[in-house]
C-alpha cells in the first residue's frame, strides 16, 4: 500500500514556506553548535599556548593535516546529505534508509584507511612540512593518539549530514555544544594533570579530543537508529551497497576533493610560512583559529543550504533555490564588511590572550587585519560549493576551490614569501585569492541554477 503522506518521515519540509525563515531557523542552531566547537578549538589553543611556543607551533603544523580528515568527512557528509535530501524531497523513505545505512559502512572503511596511513607517515610528512627537531617530537606524541579519532570524526559528520537532509539542525547543534563543553572540561584536566590525573601536556589535548569525539559518535548513532529509523542492516539494505555507493560518491568524491584541497594547500602554505620561523607558524595558527570563530555564520549557511537545495530540487521548485542563493549572497556581502571592520578594532585584545611573545602577537594581528577583507567572498564560496553538491553537480565546486588555492593562493604566496620576503604580503595574497574565487563562484552557481530551471521547463 502506498504511503498517503510520503513526507511524513521528514523532520522539516523545506519545500514550503518562507525561504529566509527556513534558512534562519536551520542556521541558528548550527551557528550555536559550530560556535561551541570553534570555542573549544580556541580553548585548546589557549591551554596549549600556556605550555610554550614550541607546543603552539606544533599544533600549527598539525592543523592542516587534521583538517584533511575533517574535510574528507565533510565531503562524504555532503554527498550523503545531497542524495538523501533529494530522496526526502520526493518522499522515498526506503531510499533514505539504504543511503543512510550504506553511508555508515562506507564511513567506517574510509576512517580505518585514514588511521592506518596516518600512523605510518607521521615523521616523513611533518618533516616535509618543515617541522624541526623541537616540534617534531611534540607532533609525534600528539598524532599517535589523534590518529585513532578518524572513526569518531567521519561517522558523526556523515550522520549529521543525514539528519540535516531531513531538515533537522537543532539536534546537531545540541550534540556539538555538549561535545565542546566536554572538551573544554577535559582539556585542562588532561593537559595539566588536575584532580589526580597525570600531566600529559600536548598528548592530553589529543586524548581530550578523542574521548569527546567518541561521545559524539555514540550520540548520533543512537539517534539515527532509534529516532530517525534510517539505520537498518537487513540483507536487502546491505545488497544495495554498490548502488548506494555510486550515488553517494557521485557527489561525495568531488565534495571530499573540494574540502581536502583547502587543508592540503594550507599545509603547503604553512611550509612556506615555516621559512619565517616557528613564531610565524604559531602566530598564523592563532589567527586562523580565531578566524574560524568569526566566520561560523558562513559555515552554518553552507551546512544548511545543501539540504534546502536538495529538497526543493526533489520537489521541482527551482525558483526557491535561486531566491535562496540571492539572499545568501547579499547577506555574505553585508556580514563580511561588518566583520572586517569589527575584527580590525578588537584583534590586538584577542591575540594577546594566546601568547605573551610579541612576535607571535604581531603575526596574528597582521593576519587579522588583512584576511577579513575577503571573508564575505570566502563565505559565498562555501555556500556556492554546498549548493553545487546539493544539486548533484559537484565538479564546479572542485574547480572553484582548486582555482582559489592552487592557481591563485599558492603561487601568490610563493611570490610574496620569496620575492617580497614579507608575511603581510603572504596574508594579502591569500585574501586576494578569496575575493577572486568569490566572484567566480557567484557567477557560476547562479548560471547553473538558472540553466537547470530552463531544462526542467522543456
Amino acid at each position: 500500500m502506498s504511503d498517503p503522506n510520503p513526507k511524513k518521515n521528514l523532520s522539516v519540509d523545506l519545500t514550503q514556506g518562507s525561504i529566509h525563515k527556513h534558512l534562519i531557523r536551520m542556521a541558528l542552531p548550527m551557528m550555536i553548535g559550530i560556535a561551541a566547537s570553534m570555542g573549544f578549538i580556541l580553548a585548546d589553543t589557549y591551554f596549549i599556548g600556556m605550555l610554550g611556543p614550541d607546543e603552539l607551533a606544533a599544533i600549527g603544523f598539525v592543523g592542516p593535516i587534521a583538517m584533511v580528515i575533517v574535510a574528507a568527512s565533510i565531503g562524504l557528509g555532503a554527498g550523503t546529505s545531497s542524495v538523501l535530501a533529494r530522496a526526502a524531497g520526493s518522499g522515498d523513505q526506503q531510499a533514505m534508509v539504504k543511503l543512510a545505512t550504506n553511508s555508515f559502512i562506507l564511513a567506517v572503511l574510509i576512517s580505518l584507511a585514514f588511521t592506518l596511513i596516518g600512523l605510518l607517515t607521521i615523521d616523513p610528512l611533518f618533516t616535509m612540512m618543515g617541522a624541526d627537531e623541537n616540534t617534531l617530537p611534540l607532533i609525534r606524541n600528539y598524532m599517535l593518539i589523534w590518529y585513532w579519532s578518524p572513526l569518531f570524526i567521519i561517522i558523526p559528520m556523515v550522520a549529521m549530514g543525514v539528519i540535516r537532509a531531513m531538515g533537522d539542525t537543532s539536534l546537531q547543534g545540541k550534540i556539538m555544544i555538549l561535545a565542546a563543553l566536554a572538551n573544554v572540561i577535559l582539556d585542562p584536566i588532561m593537559i595539566f594533570g588536575l584532580f589526580g590525573f597525570p600531566r600529559l601536556e600536548l598528548a592530553g589535548a589529543a586524548y581530550a579530543t578523542l574521548i569527546t569525539r567518541a561521545g559524539s559518535f555514540i550520540a548520533v548513532m543512537y539517534y539515527l537508529t532509534f529516532r530517525f529509523h534510517v539505520i537498518n542492516f537487513s540483507a536487502e539494505v546491505l545488497n544495495s551497497f554498490k548502488t548506494s555507493l555510486s550515488k553517494i560518491m557521485h557527489v561525495g568524491i568531488p565534495a571530499m576533493g573540494t574540502n581536502m584541497i583547502i587543508p592540503i594547500a594550507g599545509g603547503a602554505v604553512i611550509a612556506v610560512i615555516a621559512t619565517f620561523g616557528n613564531e610565524a607558524v604559531a602566530g598564523t595558527n592563532v589567527a586562523m583559529r580565531i578566524e574560524a570563530v568569526f566566520i561560523i555564520v558562513f559555515y552554518a549557511l553552507s551546512a544548511v543550504i545543501g539540504p534546502f537545495v536538495g529538497q526543493n530540487l526533489g520537489a521541482g521548485k527551482h525558483d526557491r533555490v535561486e531566491k535562496a542563493l540571492q539572499q545568501c549572497a547579499l547577506f555574505a556581502l553585508i556580514w563580511g564588511i561588518f566583520l572586517a571592520a569589527a575584527i580590525a578594532i578588537i584583534a590586538p585584545a584577542i591575540t594577546r590572550q594566546f601568547s605573551d611573545i610579541i612576535a607571535i602577537q604581531d603575526y596574528a594581528n597582521d593576519y587579522l587585519y588583512i584576511m577579513p577583507v575577503s571573508y564575505g567572498a570566502y563565505g559565498f564560496v562555501m555556500i556556492a560549493n554546498a549548493t553545487f553538491n546539493g544539486i548533484g553537480h559537484p565538479i564546479p565546486g572542485v574547480i572553484v576551490s582548486t582555482l582559489r588555492v592552487a592557481l591563485f593562493q599558492f603561487p601568490l604566496v610563493l611570490v610574496a614569501a620569496f620575492i617580497f620576503d614579507d608575511m603581510q604580503y603572504v596574508y594579502a595574497a591569500s585574501s586576494f585569492s578569496n575575493l577572486l574565487a568569490g566572484i567566480i563562484a557567484y557567477i557560476w552557481v547562479m548560471r547553473s541554477v538558472r540553466d537547470m530551471a530552463l531544462r526542467a521547463q522543456l
